[in-house]
């Protein structure tokens, strides 16, 4: 006769002795030298060894939250063109009851994981000698780690492997044991537990693997779903088939040594291959943005989920486990923002252009709606998740990947500047004149660089002679010697506070080279920061969740938008105005896509990471470009250039030939069935800072070359011209106009220098004159 699996627990459980389960699991980790204890003593036995061991690593359990999320009642998330985006959890897919899970699905699960769940208090020091023991012979044959302890390592404490880790781990399975039931416990984890292959819960498992529901499963397809629980890569049934037969064919045995099935069955149903589906393939739907959203709501009062974490935990999961007599929570919708049709584009994309994965350089695209702030899309080129060797990371690149942003940062500079820069008591305008000579080497009055207190700038193109250009064309043509040259006038603390003020939200230090984007912003804030001047200087803050609706329909909450003007709407349009010019005549002509736009091309130190960051009247994109984990240089590499369908090799990238083609064609798809619009007319007054200023002539200087370099800092040229004079040749004489005039910026002034060739006298003739005439 089969045993009776859940009329096994005992109608009166023992009391448990948390001291005991610390000393042991404290043992289970100590050394080796101790573990035959674990196969030959009783828990009995075995406390009073190492109740003063427990002394030392005692865990308080009631930090601890310890309630399980109601798995039935799970909150749902929906994207803004009604794409179900999963349900609000990281535990499972498809729940089920225990008393609709078949018992043969119940013995496979028992007999893989833990043989003796209905018979121990938490912790099986049987189980964790043998597996001890094994490790040390090399004859494993399972894990120590009961279904209890699973459930606590996956719910309540961090990967970390420590001793400390370990100790809380036994306590915490203690008291889990003490708080629920056998039945709460496994039918929480089977239905929580990672089955690979994003399965969580065996119900999925079933679906995902066999294509069938839980009471249509064999006994060789019900032994093989526990498999890939321990190892999801080494025993996974499609990618690793001989592990997972050899596995599963254990599994059968083991439930034959349990009584569970019958030795002839189980004979017969090892002889079966595995059967396992191919995989049905789904669009990846962005298991970050998931992951935004829930700590979002977990960790905010403003949505009306409650004022403590433990009440929104409730209001979004469901009514824990434990609580018989708990009413309501979970069971809601979430509406957000991403466009899952720009998302799922964006990640084409990404994946087009970049085929190495991890092995090479990578890219994220964050887009925002410019009137209301609404996230549309968060797409990154490497998938999310822990297995780093894969090519997963455990973070968002376009949310929070902060990477040196280069020229792209020059914008902030620029509305700092015309906002309240003065230069020689003149306003800095995008007509006033700049040196745009290279290198710039300025000094500032601390440490500012690794020269110390010396700063050396270069542009693009290397050495350049003085020459002046105006501070808009400086801007569509990225001239960086002028930018730097403009922030030692201005100051960088006035450019943080401006960029901070746009939208910039991670920390900034004020730096001379902020101006040359030296430090590391996400692809998000970038476009958050765009998306202000977009709208002329009126912010709107970039959000993710638009409304949360309860299982009757009510609304509890609702997203509004509320603009703030943070620039003059003048200063934002001279600003745009410049940025338009990097499209048309500028660095990021490759992201022209045919309507009104303008945006800012990035390529910081070493083409480490490259950038272009645009907007059209409605969208503001931002697409970074580099490698995910290092600041390798974007040189000497091949990708796909989706655009042409062909490979493309780059000698050096920057942000105008790389990012900016990808920012053409992810918005060209963006935009296909979007309204032309045009950017609002210049207000009035816009056009005062467009203007060119006056100067005034300075002082003469003690050398020639000084008297030019103060020309050239003013906004003036000048041009040598050698004058006859009996002076050593080269000695400054004079200027013309003089000290003192004003002048357009931008004008030439005549420095004059001695030839050192005298000035021819001619006699004068005096001949027919008279005596006073000629006096």
């Amino acid at each position: 006769m089969e045993p009776e699996i859940r009329t096994v627990e005992r109608s009166e459980r023992r009391r448990r002795r948390l001291p005991a389960l610390i000393g042991l699991a404290v043992i289970a980790v100590v050394g080796a030298t101790w573990i035959g204890l674990f196969s030959f003593l009783g828990a009995n036995s075995a406390f009073g060894t190492v109740e003063t061991v427990a002394d030392r690593y005692l865990c308080d359990t009631t930090a601890y939250d310890l309630e399980f999320p109601d798995l039935s009642s799970l909150s749902t998330v929906r994207t803004a063109d009604g794409v179900v985006l999963g349900q609000l959890t990281e535990r499972n897919s498809m729940p089920v009851t225990l008393d609709e899970t078949p018992d043969l699905v119940v013995a496979a699960l028992l007999s893989a994981e833990d043989k003796a769940f209905y018979e121990h208090e938490g912790i099986d020091f049987s189980a964790i000698g043998r597996a001890a023991i094994g490790k040390l012979t090399g004859n494993f044959a399972g894990g120590g780690s009961t279904i209890t302890q699973q459930v606590v390592k996956q719910n309540f404490l961090s990967d970390a492997y420590t001793i400390e880790r370990k100790i809380c781990e036994a306590a915490i399975a203690a008291e889990v044991e003490r708080r629920y039931t056998k039945d709460q416990i496994l039918e929480f984890w089977a239905n929580s537990v990672f089955f690979g292959s994003n399965a969580y819960g065996i119900r999925a498992a079933a679906n995902e693997y066999f294509g069938k529901d839980l009471e249509e499963l064999t006994i060789a397809e019900a032994a093989l779903l526990p498999v890939p629980i321990r190892n999801p890569t080494f025993y996974h049934p499609r990618f690793n088939p001989d592990n997972a037969l050899a596995a599963r064919n254990r599994t059968i045995d083991r439930m034959v040594a349990n009584g569970y099935i019958l030795p002839a069955d189980g004979a017969k149903a090892k002889a079966e291959p595995l059967g396992v589906i191919d995989q049905q393939r789904v669009d990846p739907l962005s298991p970050q943005v998931m992951i935004a959203v829930r700590q979002q709501l977990l960790k905010s009062s403003k949505y009306g989920l409650g004022e403590t974490p433990s009440e929104r935990k409730r209001a979004l999961f469901g009514c824990p486990a434990a609580v018989t007599d708990c009413d309501g929570g979970g069971g809601l919708t979430i509406d957000i923002t991403l466009d899952m049709d720009l998302q799922r584009e964006a990640d084409r994309i990404l994946r087009a252009w970049f085929q190495r994965g991890a092995e090479g350089p990578t890219g994220a695209i964050a887009s925002i709606d410019n009137r209301t702030g609404a996230i549309r899309v968060l797409a990154s080129g490497l998938d999310f998740g822990n297995d780093i060797e894969s090519g997963q990371r455990p973070y968002d690149l376009a949310a929070q990947g902060a990477r040196q942003v280069g020229s792209a940062f020059k914008p902030f500079t620029l509305a700092a500047a015309l906002e309240s820069g003065t230069r020689d008591g003149v306003p800095v305008t995008l007509g006033s004149y700049w040196d745009d000579s290279s290198p710039a080497i300025i000094e500032c009055d601390s440490t500012c660089s690794s020269e110390g207190n010396i700063w050396t700038v270069h542009n693009a193109g290397g050495s350049a002679p003085k020459g002046l250009r105006t501070l808009e064309s400086a801007t569509y043509n990225s001239v960086n010697t002028v930018y730097a040259r403009l922030i030692d006038t201005i100051g960088p603390e006035p450019v943080v506070e401006m960029a901070h003020r746009l939208g910039i939200t991670q920390p900034l230090l004020p730096l001379p080279s902020i101006t040359l984007g030296a430090q590391g912003v996400p692809p998000l804030q970038m476009a958050a920061a765009f998306s202000t001047l977009a709208n002329f200087g009126s912010r709107v803050e970039p959000y993710l969740i638009q409304r949360i609706t309860d299982q009757d329909g009510t609304v509890l909450y609702e997203h509004t938008t509320e603009p703030r003007q943070v620039l003059s709407d003048q200063i934002a349009a001279a600003v745009v105005g410049a940025m338009k010019k990097v499209v048309s005549n500028g660095t990021a002509r490759r992201a022209e896509i045919g309507r009104p736009q303008a945006g800012k091309t990035g390529t910081a130190t070493d083409s480490a990471d490259v950038w272009f960051v645009g907007f059209i009247p409605q969208m503001t994109t931002s697409v970074w470009v580099g490698y995910a984990d290092n600041n390798n240089p974007l040189e000497d590499f091949t990708v796909w250039n989706d655009l042409t369908g062909e490979e493309q090799y780059y000698r050096r990238a920057y942000g105008g030939t790389l990012a900016a083609p990808i920012w053409q064609q992810f918005m060209t798809y963006a935009t296909k069935d979007m309204t032309v619009r045009d950017f609002p007319e210049d207000p009035p007054g816009a056009n005062v800072y467009r203007q060119t200023p006056y100067a005034t002539v300075p002082r003469l200087e003690l050398s020639t070359n000084e008297t030019i370099d103060a020309l050239y800092a003013v906004g003036l040229a000048g041009a040598i011209e050698e004058v006859p004079s009996t002076l050593p040749q080269g000695t400054l004489i004079g200027i013309i106009p003089g000290p003192g005039v004003k002048l357009r910026q931008g004008s030439t002034i005549t420095v004059e220098v001695s030839s050192g060739i005298p000035p021819e006298i001619a006699m004068v003739d005096l001949r027919g004159l008279t005596r006073g005439e000629a006096s």
